[in-house]
């Protein structure tokens, strides 16, 4: 009987002790068929998408400052030109007409200058006799007067001669000068991108778009920018120094590397839309054929790129506090002893595909991310296993692969 006894006490303990553990093992076996995760150190590189257009970064328009016919033009589209050299020739005789006829206004005062020095020492010599005859009272008072009179007068003119001299030799400097601009010469050194004007047609000084506005455009090819537009309601995110790549229409899949140069502070009004301009410089480029006005697409990136513990981020699930919708909770579940277990968490920075985990989890964790219809569904310490892959699935993807 003592026998039995035992026996029947030592099968109480080893099912106490094994009870647990196939109980276990069978919910193991039977939990919910989840996608699991391992939380890892990831780049983070949360970004703004825009778009915008290339522009050369030195660029300049030339337009005339003056009415007149285009008689040569010394260079072709595509030229390389050197600051000052010449570009081309307006028609100069209207200008030089002017400058002969300022000239001769010019001779006119000088020669009035000389009458009026020759009168005023007349007039001078005949004060001081008529100073002299009045104190020895062989004039009268009023002789003296007009001597006087005469004098003063003489004086007056010689001034107004000289002052004649001093507009006619301006007006012959801004004459020689309009004549001076009939010689287009390059303001900067680069390639002639557009020569729009002809020889024989007229330009005109005009900054709109009529014919002969613009006589030719004048650019340094080996800098380029982009300039891009970005919505107000991301504007506060960007920040001078954030690298951005850029990828123009002619090489889609190509980046251009730069970084954040310039943000206006006034936007510009398209439509019920307000955008701002960000200027993005870039690296030098030299295989690639870039070209002013092609259209671009940016992505800004708004982090340094640094590894931080992350998640899948659709491992990351958003509550509404039931007490005050504003409020909000973020939490994830974490698979511990083959057990669901919901963790709130605290986020940083993410990108399309990764979120950052300040604090509630670290690396090493197992998270689970999927499906989405079962992780909605999930009770706290529900038993869970990893989803078992679709051998068929796989086996079709790797005949795809192989062709």
């Amino acid at each position: 009987m003592k026998f039995n006894k035992k026996w029947l006490a030592a099968a109480i303990v080893v099912a106490v002790i094994a009870l647990p553990i196939i109980i276990g093992k069978s919910k193991g076996e039977s939990g919910l068929e989840v996608d699991i995760s391992d939380v890892t150190a990831h780049e983070i590189r949360p970004t703004i998408l825009a778009s915008g257009v290339l522009a050369y970064r030195t660029e300049v328009n030339l337009t005339s400052e003056l009415v007149a016919k285009v008689r040569s033009i010394e260079v072709e589209e595509g030229d390389i030109v050197q600051a000052g050299q010449l570009l081309m020739r307006l028609d100069p005789e209207t200008y030089r007409n002017a400058i002969d006829r300022e000239e001769a206004s010019k001779r006119q005062s000088e020669i009035s200058i000389q009458r009026q020095r020759v009168t005023l020492q007349l007039k001078a010599t005949q004060f001081e006799r008529s100073k002299k005859m009045l104190a020895a009272k062989m004039i009268d008072q009023n002789r003296f007067d007009e001597d006087k009179n005469q004098f003063e007068l003489a004086q007056v003119e010689l001034k107004s001669s000289e002052e004649a001299l001093r507009r006619a030799n301006a007006v012959l400097s801004e004459a020689r000068e309009q004549m001076g601009k009939t010689d287009i010469r390059a303001p900067i050194s680069g390639k002639i991108v557009s020569l729009p004007i002809k020889v024989g047609e007229t330009a005109i000084p005009s900054t709109s778009s009529l014919a002969g506005a613009q006589l030719m455009q004048i650019a340094d090819t080996s800098d380029i920018k982009a300039e891009l537009k970005v919505d107000e309601a991301d504007i506060a995110k960007i920040a001078i120094g954030q690298k951005t790549d850029v990828y123009a229409a002619a090489y889609p899949e190509t980046p251009l590397v730069g970084k954040v140069e310039k943000i206006a502070l006034a936007p510009s009004i398209e439509g019920q839309g307000r955008a701002y301009k960000v200027t993005i410089s870039l690296e030098a480029q030299p295989k690639l054929l870039l070209r002013s006005g092609m259209s671009a697409r940016a992505n800004i990136f708004l982090s340094d790129g640094s590894k931080k513990v992350a998640v899948p981020v659709e491992a990351v699930i958003t509550e509404a506090d039931e007490n005050d919708t504003k409020k909000f909770t973020q939490y994830v579940w974490l698979v511990k002893d083959g057990q669901a277990k919901k963790t709130v968490v605290i986020v940083g920075d993410s990108d399309d595909s990764w979120q950052a985990i300040s604090k509630g989890v670290k690396q090493g964790d197992k998270v689970i991310i999927g499906p989405a219809k079962t992780v909605r569904q999930l009770q706290e310490n529900a038993y869970v296993k990893q989803k078992a892959k679709d051998d068929k699935a796989d086996a079709d993807s790797g005949a795809d692969e192989e062709k």
